[in-house]
């Protein structure tokens, strides 16, 4: 055995094609970091890391980058919480929790020494002892969508879905800020129907087209080397926008658009048990699949018919 086996045996590293860390891996180190520690600043992981996995002679760039993939995950799926100090970053363990949707897998949250992998699974009639449990709809507490329409300033939908949030916000971009359509190539839009989203730059794909008609739509404006997610209102010569505050709201339009449209927003298989989301998934959405099943590309997951019917809910496919 090598030295640099016996040393990735000993810290109990799994390897990737090229030889580096996997995020599988990466996420084990800073979660027995942080459960031992308590709190652990950005600073502090970038350096143990940088430390544990120097005579791999791993690159520092990709090593960031896995990083910051395993902090990204941990935070989705609700293993740590993110201070911000005079320091900098740092993080913080959650309680230990168990979470379960009435599936044959439950998943443990938190500062629990139990289990190894992105999220830790187990059998649903041999989970972990003495850890409360909480039902994966009550994890991810309500719809966000929700929530963004009374930020906004609008009445609450409880018994609605995602299509009241685009309505709402169809009235902001009415009144919203004029914008010029002199460069139609700078500006896409999601007008289209179709089961394959596409993107929007360098040329629209999928459901995205240049400007067509009147209407009102989330759209994309490319300004400089940047993408800003808005919805535009056109109507004959006059073009207004209303830009959400962050990107999960313009993800929750989508898919208000979506439905409004009376088309799927996601497709689930019940032989293979495979999801994929059919708009761009919102951080709850994509939480919710994190934290249940297993990804098997960017917007596609393997998990059972009970998560995704959690999923659905969410989502506004069952109303």
């Amino acid at each position: 055995m090598s030295m640099i086996d016996a040393w990735s045996d000993a810290i109990g590293l799994t390897a990737d094609e090229a030889g580096a860390p996997s995020v599988a891996t990466v996420v084990e180190h800073v979660r027995a970091a942080v459960i031992e520690a308590g709190f652990v600043s950005r600073g502090r992981i970038t350096s143990g890391l940088k430390e544990a996995y120097r005579p791999l002679g791993v690159d520092a760039a990709l090593m960031r980058q896995r990083m910051d993939a395993a902090i990204h995950l941990m935070l989705l799926s609700g293993d740590l919480e993110e201070h911000a100090t005079s320091a900098g970053r740092g993080y913080a363990g959650t309680p230990s929790r168990l979470i379960h949707w009435d599936g044959d897998r439950v998943s443990l949250l938190g500062t629990s020494n139990d289990g190894i992998g992105l999220v830790r699974q187990f059998p649903a009639d041999a989970p972990p002892n003495d850890v409360v449990r909480i039902p994966l709809a009550d994890e991810l507490g309500r719809p966000e969508w929700r929530n963004a329409l009374v930020e906004l300033g609008a009445a609450d939908a409880p018994n609605g879905d995602a299509r009241a949030l685009f309505a709402f916000s169809q009235a902001l971009a009415a009144s919203g800020e004029r914008y010029s359509l002199d460069e139609p190539n700078a500006v896409a839009v999601v007008s289209g129907r179709a089961d394959f989203f596409g993107r929007a730059d360098p040329a629209p794909s999928g459901r995205w087209r240049r400007v067509e008609a009147d209407g009102c739509y989330p759209a994309a404006i490319r300004t400089g080397y940047t993408l800003k997610n808005v919805v535009l209102h056109v109507a004959g010569k006059d073009t207004t926008l209303w830009q959400p505050s962050s990107r999960d709201i313009w993800r929750w339009i989508v898919v208000g658009q979506t439905l409004a449209l009376g088309d799927p927003v996601l497709r689930y298989d019940q032989a293979s048990g495979v999801l994929d989301f059919l708009t761009p998934p919102p951080r709850q959405a994509e939480r919710a699949a994190l934290i249940a099943g297993e990804q098997q590309a960017p917007w596609s997951w393997k998990l059972d018919s009970s998560a995704h019917a959690v999923i659905a809910a969410l989502m506004g496919c069952l109303r």
